[in-house]
């Protein structure tokens, strides 16, 4: 008598969060609205490629020089900074849309670890404890979709299934040799890359071109210059003493003093600080006229990890939004960590043509 194999018993419904992938949803999408947001956030500012900007990537570049794990990578990058730049945007648009809508997912893995592990090695290799930078996290991040793909609810799933169905359509019931399948899912993949694509160009053009637009709009407005609204009030470490100065300030303005003139000291709100570049470094710093009369100047790098630190106008320090370190804008002084050493001060003066100079 022949035996009839019986089916096993249905286990029963299988829990959504058995497929690892959609436990990692969150996860991708977090890495995708980032890169997404990190390229067009680059793009979108007028500043990005201007190398005279505090915030440019050739300041970013130099800065880098001081903290990099291996300096020659951003030595290279100087070389055509702009190019880089603009490559740099386009490459975290692509990762990025890749990522959130899972084509070519493990390809957008591998380009979004490689752009962490580059950013890691020149921008926050030297952060102490290694745990406070965030490109290291990243760099482990990536590497589940590197190990995978995306998984379900993509567009790689979404291109398997309807290559599968068009070939069990066109075989009839036979099965679908492996060769048929992977030519549909390649042509599947190669629509959606184009549309997707023609998406990500659309929404890179119409950023630029916003940035540029709002940026011209505030320069043609009356407010005045500057990072901080004027005021009045005394800074807190000023000195009290009339015609007394901080350190590497002025109140005497020269008939013509040596050095590079980075602009207007009408520029300057009292009580607040612009940025500038820094002629001798080529890296970001502020001047500041925290009294009437009174300018100085500090390097903008964090003497933690190298972050550009910020001008607080509340309560007139620079704070440092990579770590949290604060620091006196009169002096320099560290206020809390984890920095140990104060801001270097910067020498400057106001010459007899209403320009500051760097001394």
């Amino acid at each position: 008598m022949v035996q009839v194999p019986q089916k096993p018993a249905s286990a029963g419904p299988t829990h959504p969060l058995s497929d690892p992938s959609i436990a990692l949803l969150p996860l991708r999408a977090f890495l995708g609205v980032t890169f997404v947001f990190a390229g067009l956030q680059k793009l979108s500012d007028p500043n990005f490629l201007r190398a005279s900007a505090p915030g440019s990537i050739q300041t970013q570049l130099h800065a880098s020089l001081h903290v990099a794990a291996f300096p020659a990578l951003a030595r290279l990058a100087l070389h055509a900074p702009a190019a880089f730049g603009v490559g740099i945007a386009l490459a975290e648009l692509a990762v990025g849309l890749g990522t959130l809508f899972g084509l070519w997912a493990r390809l957008a893995a591998v380009g979004g670890l490689a752009l962490s592990l580059t950013f890691f090695l020149t921008v926050s290799f030297s952060t102490w404890p290694y745990y406070f930078g965030s490109d290291i996290v990243f760099v482990f991040a990536w590497t589940p979709f590197v190990l995978f793909g995306a998984g379900a609810y993509s567009l790689d799933a979404l291109a398997r299934a309807t290559a599968a169905a068009g070939a069990t359509a066109v075989h009839s019931a036979r099965e679908p040799a492996p060769s048929a399948l992977s030519r549909r899912t390649v042509l599947s993949k190669g629509a959606m890359t184009f549309a997707l694509a023609v998406l990500g160009a659309a929404t890179a053009a119409l950023t630029a071109l916003a940035g540029r637009a709002a940026a011209s709009s505030t320069t043609a407005s009356p407010s005045p210059t500057g990072t901080a609204s004027p005021t009045t009030s005394p800074a807190v470490g000023a000195p009290s003493t009339p015609g007394s100065t901080a350190e590497g300030s002025t109140t005497t303005p020269a008939s013509s003093p040596k050095g590079t003139a980075i602009g207007p000291a009408s520029d300057v709100p009292v009580g607040g600080a612009i940025e500038f570049v820094d002629p001798a470094d080529q890296l970001p710093a502020y001047a500041l006229q925290l009294t009437a009369g009174h300018f100085s100047a500090r390097s903008a790098i964090c003497t933690h990890a190298g972050c550009t630190v910020r001008f607080s106008q509340s309560d007139r320090t620079f704070v440092c939004p990579c770590h949290g370190s604060v620091f006196d804008a009169a002096s320099g002084a560290v206020l809390n960590g984890p920095a140990v050493s104060p801001l270097p001060s910067i020498s400057i003066a106001e010459g007899g043509d209403g320009n500051l100079y760097v001394t």
